[in-house]
């Protein structure tokens, strides 16, 4: 396909309750649209796969409109201006914004965000580790979740994109004790080297069992919600903290799991919110240094998932729901032998 194509991956029809089908997206390819004043053409580099993706495409009120019919699947995005009618932006500048699954993006300059990847550093980060995914384990644990020292945390989705980094910022933290959570023996070892003190696989025929034997709980970051979150409120120590980040059980669910022991809320003192990174803005530059802090004391590193071409942006999605991703999950848009120079090949699993 030639320069003046831009191949992109547009929403086709909404998903009943469940999984994503074959039928929820279509591919279509496009002119190039050539920048206006003050716009700019942006070739995507890295797209974003997320699990709030599901929701996106449901006609529901939310915390953003819903995709709509035909139009481009909305993702976080990181790429290279290629081409510049605004002063802010030259040629070769990494920029940040919500370019979604397609291959070039056009737009005013205003609306898109300048990245400098620091000597060192990773283009990918801003993806994951210095971007929201890093941002929403940190502010979860501090601005939600209240972590004090020698808490008792506890995280499901543990070794997801938001959850490894939430896991090595609690074992950071001074006489913090970690509870992980995840799916797979595979990732039970990944948790057990990011340094977390207990491990659990929810697969397993006793979890439940084993879930009560931990130690009750000070801070409960919650991915997942269900029946994880229901164990959860049963164990809070008093005056206990919930971060209510995700749901990923419950997005492709056909009915929501009940909850049963929503009154240890009352009787625990204790507080169960719901927060959007993006309305903490004001705390990203914040964490940004504290999260770069603990990279340089090698306390905290970030994986990533990485696939490569548009064409796998559905199945990586389908992949997520199924658990078959290690930290924040990318798809490179660029050429597979430039990407596995910079250190990825192709995903973990």
């Amino acid at each position: 396909m030639s320069q003046t194509q831009n191949k992109q991956i547009v929403l086709n029809e909404r998903p009943q309750r469940g999984p994503i089908t074959d039928k929820t997206f279509r591919t279509e390819t496009n002119e190039i649209k050539q920048p206006g004043e003050g716009e700019v053409l942006v070739k995507v580099e890295y797209v974003s796969i997320d699990p709030t993706m599901r929701g996106w495409l449901n006609d529901v009120r939310s915390y953003l409109p819903p995709v709509q019919i035909g139009a481009v699947m909305r993702a976080t995005s990181i790429g290279r201006v290629i081409k510049s009618n605004d002063s802010n932006f030259k040629e070769g500048d990494l920029v940040f914004d919500s370019f979604g699954w397609q291959e070039y993006w056009t737009g005013p300059g205003k609306a898109i965000q300048k990245r400098v990847t620091p000597e060192g550093g990773r283009d990918i980060d801003h993806m994951g580790l210095y971007g929201l995914t890093g941002m929403t384990a940190y502010v979860g644990l501090f601005e939600i979740g209240k972590l004090e020292d020698g808490d008792h945390v506890v995280i499901s989705g543990a070794a997801g994109a938001v959850g490894q980094i939430a896991t090595q910022i609690a074992v950071a933290h001074p006489k913090c004790k970690v509870t992980a959570i995840a799916g797979s023996q595979e990732k039970l070892d990944y948790l057990k080297k990011l340094g977390a003190h207990n491990v659990l696989n929810y697969k397993d025929a006793d979890f439940k069992k084993q879930f009560k034997a931990i130690d009750n709980i000070d801070v409960y970051f919650d991915n997942v919600g269900g029946e994880i979150l229901d164990l959860a409120l049963g164990q809070l120590n008093p005056y206990a903290r919930i971060i209510a980040c995700g749901a990923i059980s419950a997005y492709n669910a056909e009915k929501p799991t009940p909850i049963y022991n929503y009154f240890n809320l009352v009787s625990m003192k204790s507080t169960m919110r719901g927060f959007i990174v993006l309305d903490h803005a004001d705390k990203f530059k914040q964490g940004s240094e504290y999260l770069a802090g603990l990279v340089k004391e090698n306390k905290l590193k970030a994986d990533y998932h990485v696939t490569y071409g548009l064409d796998t942006c559905v199945n990586t999605l389908r992949d997520m729901f199924e658990g078959k991703n290690f930290g924040k999950t990318v798809v490179s848009l660029k050429d597979q032998k430039e990407q596995e120079e910079e250190g990825f090949g192709k995903s973990r699993l």
